[in-house]
C-alpha cells in the first residue's frame, strides 16, 4: 500500500512539473512572436545554438531579451510533439524535445513560409521555477519532414 501511495504522489508531482514545462514552452514561443521575453532564461545564462548554424553561445538573460526584442524578423512558431523527461537526484533537471513549425516574417511580409526545426532544451528547477540553461535548434531539410496534426 505504501508503494502505491508513493507512486501516485510522484506521478502527481511530476505531472505538475510536466504541465509547468509545457506551458513554459508554449508561452516562450507565443511571447517570442510578439517580440517579448518571458524571463525563462536562467539568471546565470543559457547555452544556445540556433538553427542558422551558429556556434554555442552563452547568453545572459539580458542578451536573450535584447535578441528577441530587437530582432528584425518576427518568429511565428508553434511547438509540436513536446516530450519531457525529468532527471537528477532532486528531480530538478528536465530534458525537453519538440518541433517548431511556422513562419518567419519581416515588416508583415512572409520570408520563410514553411519553417521547421527540431528543438531540445535543458531546464533546471530552482525555488519551484523552471529555467532554461541550454537550447539547441537544428533545421529540418527544406522545411519538410514533419506532418503536424
Amino acid at each position: 500500500m505504501k508503494h502505491i501511495v508513493l507512486l501516485l504522489l510522484s506521478v502527481s508531482l511530476f505531472g505538475k512539473d510536466i504541465d509547468d514545462i509545457k506551458n513554459m514552452i508554449y508561452k516562450t514561443w507565443k511571447l517570442t512572436s510578439q517580440k517579448k521575453d518571458g524571463g525563462f532564461i536562467h539568471p546565470n545564462g543559457s547555452w544556445m545554438a540556433t538553427s542558422e548554424g551558429s556556434f554555442w553561445d552563452l547568453q545572459t538573460p539580458d542578451e536573450n531579451r535584447i535578441r528577441i526584442e530587437s530582432a528584425s524578423n518576427t518568429l511565428n512558431f508553434e511547438p509540436y510533439h513536446i516530450n519531457i523527461e525529468i532527471h537528477g537526484a532532486k528531480k530538478d533537471i528536465a530534458y525537453v524535445t519538440y518541433y517548431l513549425g511556422g513562419t518567419i516574417e519581416k515588416n508583415g511580409k512572409i520570408l520563410v513560409p514553411n519553417y521547421r526545426t527540431r528543438a531540445s532544451n535543458l531546464l533546471k528547477k530552482e525555488k519551484d521555477n523552471w529555467f532554461i540553461v541550454g537550447q539547441h535548434y537544428s533545421p529540418m531539410h527544406s522545411g519538410s519532414g514533419v506532418k503536424f496534426d
